[in-house]
């Protein structure tokens, strides 16, 4: 199960090497976290079902959804007005992650 510690933890450690760049290069990194709507639905819906799997802790769940926001933020790439850089490269490589257990689940129940 992830824990919110270990996000959290993830989210420090992608924050340091984020401090690295340049203004210019943190403004790139943030724009090609945009989402648009059908990935802000997707990313809800993923955290949804492994929480629901018990794959999330409720609290890893809850700074998902509070990182996506209720609503899809055009202003924040799709994000929620206070989510920083840091937590949207954390959070969709975490749902990168997800889907590839999916696909492999997927494929192991088509043979």
């Amino acid at each position: 199960m992830l824990s919110a510690d270990k996000l959290n933890d993830a989210i420090r450690k992608i924050k340091m090497k984020l401090d690295a760049l340049n203004e210019d290069e943190l403004n790139q990194m943030d724009a090609h976290m945009a989402i648009d709507f059908d990935e802000h639905f997707q990313f809800q819906s993923i955290q949804a079902q492994y929480h629901a799997l018990g794959v999330l802790s409720p609290e890893a769940a809850q700074i998902i959804y509070v990182a996506l926001g209720e609503h899809h933020n055009r202003r924040n790439g799709g994000w929620a007005t206070d989510c920083n850089t840091a937590t949207k490269c954390a959070i969709t490589k975490l749902m990168q992650e997800l889907l590839g257990f999916k696909i492999q689940a997927m494929k192991a129940t088509a043979v």
